[in-house]
């Protein structure tokens, strides 16, 4: 079984989506911390003003240390109408605008308290499009205490998975050894960006997948062989 292991960022990139299709199971990583700066609850979108940034509010004051899981929308702002004005603005002329931008709209409508809420529809969503059936399992049901590599072991063992498909961004830190001893194979993604048609100039890599969504009218990720 391949198991890959990330936390549930909000609309992310097509790297993302790649290894959760190639992968048997994905464990969403919702008892970490919070990272205020990272990808949790924002990404990146290109508009005719340049890349960028699509962002939820969160609740960040006195809680500094909050588990992914615990975070809370700030819902006292107004930015649902200023995101859909934004991303009306970027892709009004993209040829899938209509059904993309009617979705994103109906999951934003529901008023969802967590943000893990938000992005676990979202993601779902965006697997429903381009086809991706594997299953997902919350890690915090499986109640483990360990840090680090060891987490990531114990979580790949706690499902009886075999091989574990992580990202090259993990080489800085993650102990292949420690996988190698419990019999589990480390499988290091190597995945080719798809360069697709795009509005607004020259062609962006990293971008939410949003951008990809709107532009592509069948779409599906592009594997190296």
């Amino acid at each position: 079984m391949i198991v890959t292991i990330h936390q549930p960022d909000f609309l992310p990139w097509l790297g993302f989506f790649d290894r959760w299709l190639r992968s048997d199971l994905y464990i969403v990583l919702d008892d970490v911390q919070f990272i205020r700066r990272g990808w949790h609850h924002r990404d990146q979108i290109k508009t005719p003003q340049g890349i960028k940034w699509l962002t939820v509010p969160v609740v960040k004051k006195g809680r500094y240390s909050q588990l992914v899981k615990d975070v809370k929308i700030s819902n006292h702002h107004n930015w649902k109408e200023k995101m859909l004005n934004a991303v009306h603005a970027a892709y009004r002329e993209a040829p899938q605008y209509d059904s993309v931008y009617h979705e994103i709209k109906e999951i934003l409508s529901k008023n969802h308290t967590y943000l893990i809420e938000l992005n676990i529809e979202l993601l779902k969503y965006c697997a429903r499009i381009l086809d991706i059936r594997t299953p997902l399992e919350l890690s915090s049901t499986f109640n483990e205490t360990s840090h680090g590599t060891e987490r990531l072991v114990r979580l790949v063992k706690a499902v009886q998975g075999d091989i574990y498909l992580t990202g090259l961004g993990a080489k800085d830190y993650l102990d292949e050894k420690a996988f190698a001893e419990e019999d589990i194979e480390v499988s290091w993604q190597n995945f080719q960006h798809p360069v697709y048609p795009q509005l607004h100039g020259d062609f962006k890599r990293m971008l939410s997948v949003i951008d990809f969504l709107m532009m592509v009218s069948e779409p599906k990720i592009v594997f190296p062989n």
